[in-house]
């Protein structure tokens, strides 16, 4: 892409996931942007990162559909490179636990199907300055990205209780080790914005070639783990995840501002300012749109200045709270918890701390039975609902 001209998103129909569907509908998606080509060389090192949340089923749309891995993997290689597939789950990860979870995703009948390379994001990692970043100048970076000639990132079309969309930018979070990403959290605290910019620093500084998006089907509803799945029917495509992004929000029904990342990167003059400074091809835009996804609580708080919000304090603030009756006592939240706000005992229902709680929804996002409800005080349903 030129500098200076508008970043093209690709939109192709994909109505499921069956092999044949996926790879047309891949190469469709590509072709407006030069196709493979135009972003991978021969004999070059593609890593290929999925979002890979936690060890989830596709049927979950959690992560990101293996058939589609294994359709932008096939594109690699028969562009004569070398294709590896990683990422970085959130959370303490093992060895064990990394391999248990891509059985489990679907990932390694990808790679044993396709002789693909596979990454362990765990297990060598640097310190890693970041150039272009305004607020975040290092980073703790898998090895596998710096290694790379190319990145080509794979995210999945969902809701988040943070963030309230995780796309192109948001998946680059996996970057970061899973052990590092509670340092990150604890750094931000509650301040959305904050974290925001973390994830525009980790973009501008490491951004991928290209961003692909899974939104077959998304998901709606409490994201980014234990939401609601969503028949979307699409493919995505860009070389810019900023337009990526705004192109999802539009679809999925969401005001462009109530979007963190794309409020931020707007205000820091990041990627396109507006629809209007994209170029569409493929489907249109407005032809795609479906009826607005179901938000996973009342997030128009994003909208509201952080010192503003810190004043309000406990008044507004969401909280998450242990289901006991889906609580099976595995102790995964407390593991996952940044700031220790969650003390376990074995066999007995874990108990969260909320005066130390920053809100960051790692436990959410993790347990394995959705047993972690984020709750929110009447008057900030009543104001913001």
């Amino acid at each position: 892409m030129d500098a200076g001209s508008a970043p093209t998103v690709s939109i192709a129909r994909c109505g499921s996931y069956a092999r044949d569907e996926v790879r047309a509908a891949v190469a469709t998606c590509l072709a407006p942007l030069g196709g493979i080509g135009a972003f991978v060389r021969p004999g070059s090192r593609v890593l290929v990162k999925p979002n890979l949340l936690s060890a989830r089923s596709p049927e979950d749309a959690v992560t990101t559909h293996p058939e589609l891995v294994r359709a932008v993997v096939e594109q690699v290689q028969a562009a004569g490179a070398t294709a590896v597939v990683g990422d970085s789950p959130g959370g303490r990860n093992t060895r064990s636990s990394y391999d248990a979870l891509l059985k489990k995703t679907g990932m390694q009948e990808v790679m044993d199907g396709t002789g693909c390379e596979v990454a362990y994001f765990d297990d060598a990692y640097d310190e890693t300055p970041a150039p272009a970043g305004a607020t975040f100048r290092r980073f703790r970076i898998a090895r596998a990205v710096r290694e790379a000639d190319t990145v080509i990132c794979i995210s999945r079309m969902k809701t988040h209780q943070l963030t309230l969309l995780t796309g192109a930018v948001k998946v680059l979070y996996g970057y970061i080790p899973g052990v590092a990403k509670a340092e990150y959290h604890l750094h931000t605290r509650t301040d959305v914005d904050t974290f925001s910019d973390l994830l525009l620093d980790l973009c501008t500084s490491f951004p991928p070639a290209l961003s692909v998006m899974d939104a077959v089907v998304g998901m709606e509803g409490h994201g980014p783990s234990h939401g609601t799945p969503r028949q979307v029917g699409l493919l995505l495509a860009s070389p810019s995840p900023y337009a990526l992004d705004l192109a999802a929000a539009r679809i999925m029904g969401f005001a462009l501002e109530e979007v963190p990342t794309i409020r931020r990167a707007m205000a820091r003059g990041i990627g396109p300012a507006s629809l209007e400074a994209i170029s569409f091809s493929g489907e249109p835009l407005d032809a795609v749109r479906v009826s607005p996804f179901r938000h996973p609580g009342p997030v128009v708080l994003g909208r509201v200045p952080a010192p503003l919000l810190r004043l309000a304090g406990r008044l507004l603030a969401s909280r998450p709270e242990i289901r006991s009756a889906a609580c099976r006592r595995c102790g995964r939240c407390a593991e996952s918890c940044p700031p220790g706000a969650i003390t376990f005992v074995k066999g007995r229902l874990p108990r969260i701390r909320h005066h130390r709680c920053i809100r960051c929804f790692c436990c959410q996002e993790l347990c394995p039975e959705g047993a972690v409800e984020v709750t929110y005080p009447w008057i900030r349903r009543l104001l913001f609902s």
